[in-house]
């Protein structure tokens, strides 16, 4: 593969043998579909908050009627004009402004959390195309020590020193390790076009300061009190206050004062008007009643939310202990296949040890290091889900 790389990044070039992977993240989070209409979204509300908070435009009322008095001297024609302007509550509009405060929170904590499930899963998928390519590197030369085993044995066919049967088994073998090198390499492609997918990038995507780490649990309190369930619940608590405080302060949601003039045949005046909207009745009490009920099953869902989420993750952490565990032993056992199958290569140059037994050492040895990268493919896949649950790489 190429690791020396150029992409193109919409219309920005981009060139360089690796990438840091909070400038991937930058990249995946500029290109996201679900990012893209958020941030719309934070600018409509702006735009709906300012509307909501614009003074309420001037109305002006005229009227004109005949007079017909019994003095043809009062008669005539009466006309009359009122500029009326409403003045909100300043109750009202503070708690009105509170709520469209709290909606503009609620999508900024939607995009963090947006932003975590990308970082999860780049994170996932960096470390699967490594563990894919370090499966397919293992692959490739237990590959090629079949293929030269099967020349091998070729030969020994050809002087009459192998039977058919045995050339067979080589060939089989060595047709194995071809279809098992290619579903590797496979694999690997697939975790590395889902970068590419994510950030928008041509070529081979390179992050340069990752790698593969255990987890620690000793940190799992402080991350689970920030996951984006219980957070999310919180703003939409919060939210539900905030309609109650605008509800409670519209009693008297808006005052409107007119100010005007009416000419008649024989007086001209000057009109005040003062008009007060009462809501006293049950409308707005029972919206309330309805929205703390609502409240209530909410802060019930966090409480029992919260248990079920510290039960979840911790029994995934303790699974991610045992496969640490399982993992550390399988590396162990390495050393020791390793260690045979170079015993076992000095009995079959020394003549000891036949073709076959040796052949099987070191195929030994080469399984076990593709159990440890199964195991290990496993602890990556869990700590995604345990991430996708505190919304947020470890």
């Amino acid at each position: 593969m190429k690791y020396g790389w150029g992409c193109s990044f919409i219309l920005i070039p981009f060139l360089g043998y690796g990438i840091s992977f909070n400038d991937l993240s930058e990249r995946a989070y500029s290109v996201s579909e679900e990012m893209i209409q958020s941030n719309g979204r934070i600018n409509t509300i702006g735009f709906e908050k300012a509307s909501a908070m614009a003074s309420e435009p001037i109305n002006i009322e005229t009227s004109a009627r005949k007079i017909r008095a019994d003095d043809s001297a009062d008669s005539g024609r009466e006309y009359g004009v009122m500029v009326d302007y409403s003045l909100k509550n300043p109750l009202v509009r503070s708690a009105q402004e509170h709520e469209f405060e709290l909606l503009k929170k609620g999508i900024q904590h939607e995009i963090a959390t947006q932003k975590g499930q990308i970082q999860i899963s780049l994170k996932r998928n960096w470390l699967l195309y490594g563990l894919e390519q370090e499966r397919g590197s293992i692959l490739i030369q237990k590959r090629d020590f079949s293929h030269k085993a099967y020349l091998t044995g070729e030969k020994k066919f050809k002087a009459g020193r192998l039977s058919q049967m045995e050339l067979l088994r080589l060939e089989s073998e060595y047709r194995t390790t071809l279809q098992e090198v290619a579903a590797a390499l496979m694999e690997a492609e697939h975790a590395q076009y889902r970068l590419r997918e994510a950030a928008m990038m041509k070529d081979e995507v390179i992050i340069d300061d990752m790698e593969f780490t255990f987890i620690q649990s000793s940190a799992l309190d402080d991350r689970l009190r920030e996951t984006p369930l219980l957070k999310s619940l919180d703003n939409r608590i919060e939210a539900l206050d905030g309609a109650i405080a605008t509800l409670r302060h519209s009693t008297i949601e808006s005052v409107s004062i007119g100010v005007g003039m009416t000419q008649e045949p024989t007086q001209s005046s000057v009109d005040f008007r003062l008009t007060i909207p009462l809501a006293f009745s049950s409308k707005n009490e029972n919206k309330i009643a309805a929205l703390m009920s609502e409240r209530s099953a909410l802060v019930h869902l966090r409480e029992v939310s919260k248990q079920k989420l510290q039960l979840s993750v911790a029994g995934l952490v303790e699974h991610l202990g045992e496969r640490e565990e399982r993992i550390r032993v399988l590396r162990e056992n390495e050393k020791h296949y390793e260690t045979l199958f170079a015993m076992a290569q000095k009995g079959y140059e020394g003549g000891v040890m036949g073709q076959f037994e040796y052949l099987a050492s070191k195929n030994a040895y080469y399984d076990a290091r593709l159990r440890t990268l199964e195991l290990k493919q496993s602890y990556i896949q869990e700590m995604a889900e345990i991430e996708e649950k505190i919304g947020r790489i470890w």
